[in-house]
């Protein structure tokens, strides 16, 4: 009685197109600028982008470039 479930997977996550120089915003509450100096990898092979304000994991911080134009928090 078991029924089997179609097997669709979903497009896989693609990273952001980030290049050095873009701006990363940081922070507890993601309001500091941080702008990008290189890339890595962490222990867990996660990319990590290097920037200004420290090494930051991709996923973690906001990416100013993607937000829309009224949401950012430019001062």
């Amino acid at each position: 009685m078991h029924q089997e479930r179609p097997k669709s997977r979903k497009k896989a996550f693609e990273l952001p197109k980030l290049a050095i120089g873009d701006v990363l915003l940081v922070g507890k509450f993601k309001n500091r600028k941080a702008t990008i100096t290189g890339f890595s990898s962490d222990e867990n092979n996660q990319p990590v982008a290097q920037t200004d304000k420290g090494d930051q994991k991709i996923f973690k911080p906001r990416i100013a470039k993607l937000m829309l134009p009224n949401a950012r928090h430019d001062r």
